[in-house]
């Protein structure tokens, strides 16, 4: 910030919520970031830690989409990101998360979100079971709290009277803008940590899903409602001075990372992906970053992706900064179960096995010692999202879990001579300390 105060500008934006989950909000944001991105530059967002949507949002913008979480990121981190994102667009989307007021102990919802952002907000109703009655839900979302919301698109409508029926009675300054008829070919499939990843198809999808909206959906308005005056706050300045190379995997075992934590190390060192699925390497890195993604799946070809197990072991062994999230942390153990027993990289005594239950939400560690991320005492928040277990550890933990999971024994977090392995997925650019290039 340099003491320099926040300055105003007009940006065009507009947050795409509803009453619950499940109402259409992804198809319908994805629609509008298809359809406008045809005449307009859009810059895409998604409220909270979700990996996947933003996958789909890249396709549909052509740029990447970017999260803010305030629980992750704080008030300031999330003005910051809007701010350097939106900047060279014409009009920032913004899909919610859950219902519109849906939080974290009333907080960090998709309504707190807008009331910081200032944004105008747009409402997903889905009628396929009621009529007049979506806009009583409607009412009761306008009235409950001070809020941005101006205008309903409502989904899964089967005639002209129908969607008459559901507009009857809208509270005043919330327009209708649309509506969407049911489509079972316009949904997202899911797997077990939610949506589907982006296949061969899902171009298509998007594609239909834009058509639809710039047939169903006044645009002109909705562009409209964007214009609304928001505070902007200056952006803080990428390091320009840069130390070495990242590796960085990426490919179908590992793709959840934050564009925000992509951007940051683009900041620090020069960018070079590699792929464990093809046994892939990178020369003389100066830290390698392991995400999550679905190891588990592709088992069998990690078990036998002998060069790159052989080359992350070297370079754990000569202190090269090492981060594995998640399905990194799966990685980096010694052997991960599904329906068999596969043999991982081994750099960490843990045997990790697939669980029928999901552990997903947010997380707040406290260091035990100091780490890439850490110092000792100091503490981080995360977010955790997967659906494996320890079943046996014999390492030192590097974290007190004060909310969620973690490795399920109130702690999180591995290490050793600077690598560093935990199941919470970690915002890089809010932490007090990240150091890539020293030894700790």
């Amino acid at each position: 910030m340099n003491g320099e105060k926040p300055e105003s500008s007009s940006v065009s934006a507009l947050v795409i919520s509803s009453d619950r989950s499940d109402s259409g909000k992804t198809t319908i944001s994805l629609g509008l970031m298809s359809a406008l991105s045809k005449s307009v530059k859009v810059s895409p967002f998604k409220a909270g830690p979700d990996f996947i949507d933003p996958m789909y949002h890249k396709i549909a913008s052509g740029r990447d989409s970017v999260n803010l979480d305030l629980w992750l990121m704080g008030r300031k981190g999330v003005k910051r990101s809007f701010d350097k994102y939106s900047a060279n667009s014409n009009v920032s989307i913004i899909e919610g998360v859950m219902g519109f007021y849906d939080g974290m102990n009333s907080r960090y919802s998709t309504w707190e979100l807008s009331q910081i952002l200032n944004t105008p907000v747009i409402l997903v109703i889905d009628c396929s079971k009621n009529s007049t009655t979506a806009s009583a839900v409607v009412t009761g979302l306008k009235k409950f709290k001070r809020n941005n919301i101006k205008g309903v698109i409502f989904n899964n409508v089967a005639s002209d009277h129908h969607y008459r029926d559901c507009t009857r009675n809208l509270p005043d300054g919330v327009v209708p803008l649309g509506w969407i008829p049911h489509d079972s070919s316009l949904s997202v499939g899911s797997r077990h940590l939610g949506l589907l990843t982006p296949d061969v198809k899902t171009e298509e999808f998007v594609k239909a899903a834009g058509q639809m909206v710039s047939e169903r959906i006044d645009l002109d308005r909705i562009l409209n409602i964007t214009n609304m005056e928001i505070p902007k706050e200056n952006t803080v300045r990428m390091r320009s001075k840069k130390s070495g190379k990242a590796a960085i995997a990426l490919d179908n075992a590992f793709l959840f990372y934050y564009t925000e934590n992509i951007e940051y190390l683009r900041g620090m060192f020069d960018i070079e992906f590699f792929s464990p699925l093809t046994d892939g390497i990178v020369n003389d890195p100066s830290f390698i970053y392991l995400g999550g993604g679905y190891p588990e799946i592709f088992a069998n070809k990690l078990e036998g992706s002998k060069r790159t197990k052989n080359w992350i072991r070297k370079e754990a062994d000569k202190g090269t900064p090492i981060m594995g999230e998640c399905g990194g942390l799966m990685y980096l153990s010694s052997g991960l179960k599904t329906d068999k027993d596969h043999s991982m990289t081994g750099i960490f005594d843990i045997n990790i096995s697939m669980s029928s239950k999901l552990t997903i939400g947010y997380t707040e560690l406290k260091a035990r010692q100091a780490s890439l991320i850490s110092n000792a005492g100091s503490k981080i928040k995360g977010h955790e999202f997967h659906q494996s277990k320890v079943d046996e550890i014999n390492e030192k933990r590097v974290f007190t879990n004060l909310r969620g999971k973690g490795l399920g024994d109130g702690s999180d977090g591995v290490y050793y001579n600077n690598v560093l392995a935990l199941y919470s997925h970690i915002m890089l650019p809010g932490l007090g300390k990240f150091v890539a290039q020293t030894n700790v």
